[in-house]
């Protein structure tokens, strides 16, 4: 009978010590959230930041994890596809607060997605991050119950605004007219609004034309455009129409093209028609990775990571916005902050250093991110230059 109440009692040590090393275990997990587009139409802002924080996470849970407080921690990550539904996206994101418990969520860049979950987001502020490239939440940071929000891209407009640097490039080169030919959207009449005041700032001639969604046939208002002779068109704002835009451009003798959003693709495949083609690209992947170690790393690491012989150099620009580098800045944010549940100190934190990744990543006071980024220019031939821009 005694052996037997040992036995028992040891059972019972023994279930109550894997009880708490499976509560501690528990409590050592910092789960971090996603919401964006990995497939379907809209994914071109949202699928190179999902690969960028997958291979993050991956490479800091077998790195052991990270150490706060004298705890050591690893990282979950929850990244359900919303595949730009707005209401698909409250849904995921209710799950993470409610069920899963996130604290710090990553995205959105479309700013429909945005949208769709900012009322309900609101109704957390305080509890979380929301940390995303969308262009509307730069007009929400800062406002009363918005404690929640971060920006993870560059703004446009402002002294630091890679809009306001790219126009004055453009003033220096002599340029006296820009034809603007923008998606009639949400983000189109933002863009406009901008860069209305940008170009009349910087005394060169702004000339407002749109299309509406859908579109493919844009000979019509290129004619318009291409009548009034601006020295460059400014067309956007997504592959998905620029490649149409510029083919049809070309045709109708508009050749000088200078765009804030989207790749170089549709320049190098009209190479031969074009004569000069000036983009913003945060960064040039194709020269960085022969000049950048860290790049050249990430590059090699992401072939390992994906077991693919290539890498997406057009998309790997976008993991400007909460990818890559914004996990591990995250991480570093809760060692300076000493927690990982004070989502306040951590956000302070995360306001108060500069994390030198694939790109120098800061926050101004608006907690909007300030980054590094190329003006990529493609002539005639295809012949390639860059201008490297550090925004004070």
């Amino acid at each position: 009978m005694r052996q037997l109440s040992s036995s028992l009692g040891f059972i019972v040590v023994s279930i109550a010590l894997a009880s708490w090393t499976s509560a501690a275990s528990a409590q050592n997990v910092v789960k971090i959230g996603e919401i964006e587009a990995q497939t379907g139409p809209l994914n071109t802002y949202g699928w190179m930041s999902s690969q960028g924080m997958r291979m993050a996470v991956d490479e800091i849970n077998k790195a052991g994890g990270f150490q706060v407080a004298g705890k050591t921690y690893k990282l979950e990550l929850i990244n359900p596809d919303t595949q730009g539904n707005p209401q698909q996206a409250v849904i995921q994101l209710k799950k993470m607060l409610e069920e899963d418990k996130v604290k710090y969520v990553f995205g959105p860049f479309l700013t429909n997605i945005f949208k769709g979950i900012e009322g309900y987001a609101k109704q957390h502020d305080g509890q979380f991050l929301l940390m995303g490239g969308a262009t509307q939440i730069h007009y929400e940071l800062g406002k009363p119950g918005n404690d929640y929000l971060m920006r993870t891209w560059n703004w446009d407009a402002g002294p630091s605004g890679f809009g306001t640097l790219m126009v004055e490039d453009l003033k220096k080169k002599g340029v006296k007219k820009v034809a603007m030919l923008m998606q009639n959207d949400a983000f189109g009449h933002v863009a406009a609004d901008i860069y209305r005041e940008a170009f009349k700032s910087a005394g060169i001639a702004f000339e407002e034309n749109w299309f509406e969604p859908g579109s493919k046939d844009y000979s019509a208002v290129l004619a318009k455009i291409s009548a009034g002779k601006p020295d460059y068109l400014f067309p956007g704002y997504t592959d998905a129409v620029l490649y149409d835009i510029v083919q049809q451009a070309t045709q109708l003798g508009l050749t000088r093209f200078w765009l804030v959003r989207g790749s170089l693709g549709p320049a190098l495949k009209n190479k031969d028609y074009i004569d000069d083609y000036v983009a913003y690209i945060p960064k040039y992947f194709e020269e960085a990775e022969k000049s950048e170690p860290k790049v050249a790393k990430f590059i090699a690491d992401y072939k390992t990571f994906f077991k693919t012989k290539d890498f997406p150099y057009d998309q790997a620009p976008l993991c400007s916005s909460s990818c890559y580098d914004h996990v591990y800045m995250l991480v570093e944010a809760m060692k300076r902050a000493g927690t990982v549940d004070d989502v306040a100190k951590v956000k302070a934190a995360l306001e108060g250093f500069t994390y030198e990744g694939l790109w120098k990543i800061r926050y101004d006071k608006t907690a909007e991110e300030i980054f590094n980024f190329d003006i990529v220019d493609v002539q005639k031939g295809g012949k390639i230059s860059v201008t490297h821009v550090q925004p004070k």
